[in-house]
């Protein structure tokens, strides 16, 4: 209680303790144990003494400065709202200091106990600020008197006070390197909860180590996608168990006859309300929750319903591809079980399966994914490399990979098709037919594209040119 008191005290306060022990080894009449108690008491206290007179004002400084709790941060919060009666205007920051875990592991917790004590005397400085406080670890807070001022004008004096702040650090301290990122949440809602505020604010101050100038300001636009996250998380499992989610069909044609050859398997999210989801909006949340394992599992067994029910009826089937999900990987033999449990289950033979896998996740794990493969060659079952040349492809990458398949990644084909290109894309075919790869080009949208590709021998076109990804109705009109 006295080093939380002494954080702030103009006068701080020590206390000294003396004790010793009596027992059946050491016996002590009572009168003799309470003199040599007193007799040790006295020499802390001494000793204490003789430290404080030494170092006067190290006492306070070497001590990182008290955290504000939640509920404390809250009713400050409250408290300033409350009071303002709309005639203020406020802005909540929340700062931290980048891989600040570094400069304690290289650099000794007393070096930095001391930069933050220091950066938060500095935000105390920052002009009309109403209060300052370390939240926890690395992290601060304050509110800040924004009355009459423009937001244009609140983020550049935060951006120059930061910078400000960073060079008087590293001119201070024998550190090389520090970054602080700042998340500002204007209150013009003076009866937001205070937990809303601490959470808005802590989602811009992570956002704000993306930008360049280390603040992010809390705005409509993140509100929005901040609000479609939660519903993403909150309600994909009732919306898997009410089968909202429907597969898609983007045929893929044959390069060489022109026809429909194959189809890549898509899903799209059929909100209740009616709005329709495309995969970009939910997919990177799900992937981050690991929600994207069911999902990829109930795409997976409508697709193979939807050959069994075709093979029923004695109606033309296509092969299918399908896409497999980094976050496998981590548990390879549960997919290796739960996909052949459903390969069995709906009896697809195994020409008409084909696993995409993107090349930047054959990179981060060559060796789960190798094994995956070998799984499914055992099945009879083709592998497609996708994504092929996004940023992470090398000779050394063709040279080893078990893939059947390779995938060229729409980017070469973007805009229109330069001598270069052109060049790229021959030598990467060349190399991909001598290393027997069947080849396949995505994003194809013009007629110069097909007459090119078709001519150097791809395999097979998926893209706008030919065919959107449709529902399966549209899908089935079309095969027959």
């Amino acid at each position: 209680m006295l080093d939380v008191y002494n954080q702030t005290a103009d006068h701080p306060i020590s206390y000294a303790v003396g004790y010793d022990i009596s027992c059946k080894n050491h016996y002590y009449l009572i009168m003799d144990l309470l003199e040599i108690a007193d007799q040790k008491m006295y020499q802390d206290k001494r000793y204490k003494k003789e430290q404080m007179a030494k170092k006067p004002q190290e006492f306070c400084r070497n001590r990182l400065a008290e955290s504000i709790s939640t509920e404390s941060l809250k009713e400050k919060l409250f408290t300033i709202l409350n009071n303002s009666n709309g005639e203020k205007k406020y802005a909540f920051l929340m700062t931290d200091v980048s891989n600040f875990h570094l400069i304690n592991d290289y650099w000794g917790y007393e070096t930095g106990t001391n930069i933050l004590n220091f950066i938060l005397k500095k935000m105390e400085l920052f002009p009309q600020t109403l209060f300052v406080n370390r939240y926890h670890s690395d992290i601060f807070v304050a509110v800040i008197d924004i009355t009459g001022a423009e937001h244009t004008a609140v983020k550049k004096r935060i951006i120059e006070s930061n910078k400000q702040t960073t060079k008087e650090v590293l001119a201070a301290y024998p550190v090389n390197y520090l970054s602080l990122n700042t998340g500002i949440y204007y209150l013009e809602n003076m009866k937001i909860p205070g937990e809303e505020i601490i959470s808005h604010s802590n989602i811009v101050r992570i956002k704000a180590k993306d930008k360049l100038c280390g603040v992010c300001e809390y705005t409509r636009e993140i509100a929005l996608a901040e609000q479609k996250r939660a519903d993403t998380i909150h309600s994909f499992k009732e919306a898997l168990g009410k089968k909202e989610f429907q597969i898609y069909f983007q045929p893929k044609i044959s390069g060489r006859k022109q026809k429909i050859a194959s189809a890549e398997i898509l899903v799209r999210w059929q909100r209740a309300n009616g709005d329709l989801w495309f995969p970009d909006s939910f997919l990177p949340i799900l992937e981050e929750t690991g929600e994207i394992e069911a999902l990829d599992y109930y795409v997976y067994e409508t697709a193979f319903q939807w050959l069994a029910d075709r093979r029923e009826k004695g109606l033309k089937l296509l092969p299918l591809s399908l896409n497999v999900s980094p976050v496998h990987f981590r548990k390879i033999h549960t997919f290796t079980e739960k996909v052949s449990h459903l390969i069995q289950k709906y009896e697809i033979p195994s020409q008409y399966l084909i696993f995409e896998i993107t090349e930047s996740t054959y990179i981060h794990n060559i060796e789960a994914v190798n094994h995956m493969i070998r799984f499914f060659h055992e099945k009879n079952i083709r592998i497609s490399m996708d994504d092929f040349g996004s940023g992470y492809s090398s000779l050394n990458t063709l040279k080893d990979i078990l893939f059947d398949e390779v995938k060229i990644d729409k980017k070469f084909l973007s805009d229109k098709l330069t001598e270069n290109g052109k060049i790229v894309l021959q030598e990467i075919f060349h190399l991909l037919k001598r290393t027997n790869k069947f080849i396949v080009c995505e994003g194809v949208e013009t007629k110069e594209m097909v007459d090119f590709l078709v001519a150097e021998g791809c395999d097979e076109l998926q893209g706008y040119y030919y065919y959107k990804p449709m529902e399966m109705a549209k899908f089935e009109q079309l095969i027959g």
